[in-house]
């Protein structure tokens, strides 16, 4: 395995640091490497000894986001040990649902771009690949997560774990572009009121063991 240096660390997390602006603000078709390289202060040569092209570089930038959305759902687990057992089902997910979004980085740059990065996957094979990859393990890591969780509760999920994962996912970005976007059917912040009504349907009590 190749040994990567905290300076040449520092260097990609910045370049990918700034690829979230860029994208954010023009899309990654939109966006040119030159951009992204002035974004982060860096030359080209900074950029082409850390990512082989721009693809490379969302790839990187996929990995960031997978990681972030795993360590937001721990965090959320691991702080719903604080919550009494016999907490009536209402006040469980209101209080599971919050801690997650109290662990996410709420940044509309964010949002966008991983908007944008799906968009890009749904034009590039190359970038599908990749993407399709990311995201089954995502939706695995978080379906093992949130099973292991709703069996500590009595509570198991109604259809296969990263099945329901991939249903609030897509209910997590239409909350996430609502509150953006901000119409006359989406008022507000509803994104915690819809996840809750996703997770109480696609859940149930444990079934007792034969």
């Amino acid at each position: 395995m190749t040994h990567v240096t905290p300076r040449r660390a520092a260097t990609r997390e910045r370049l990918i640091d700034a690829a979230i602006d860029v994208f954010a603000s023009k899309g990654v078709m939109g966006a040119s490497v030159e951009e992204i390289c002035e974004a982060a202060e860096f030359t080209r040569g900074a950029f082409y000894s850390n990512f082989d092209d721009k693809d490379d570089l969302c790839v990187a930038l996929l990995q960031r986001l997978h990681d972030d959305e795993v360590a937001a759902l721990h965090a959320a687990v691991e702080s719903m040990d604080r919550i009494a057992a016999g907490t009536d089902l209402d006040t469980l997910l209101l209080a599971a649902i919050e801690l997650f979004y109290a662990s996410r980085t709420d940044d509309p740059r964010r949002v966008l771009t991983g908007q944008e990065l799906r968009l890009h996957a749904a034009r590039s094979p190359k970038m599908a690949q990749a993407y399709r990859l990311f995201h089954a393990r995502t939706a695995q890591a978080v379906a093992d997560m949130l099973e292991q969780a709703l069996s500590e509760w009595g509570y198991e999920l109604g259809t296969n774990g990263p099945t329901a994962v991939s249903v609030l996912h897509a209910v997590y970005d239409y909350g996430a572009l609502g509150a953006l976007i901000g119409s006359d059917t989406i008022e507000g912040d509803v994104r915690v009121p819809l996840l809750m009504e996703v997770v109480r349907a696609l859940i149930h009590p444990l079934t007792p063991s034969s």
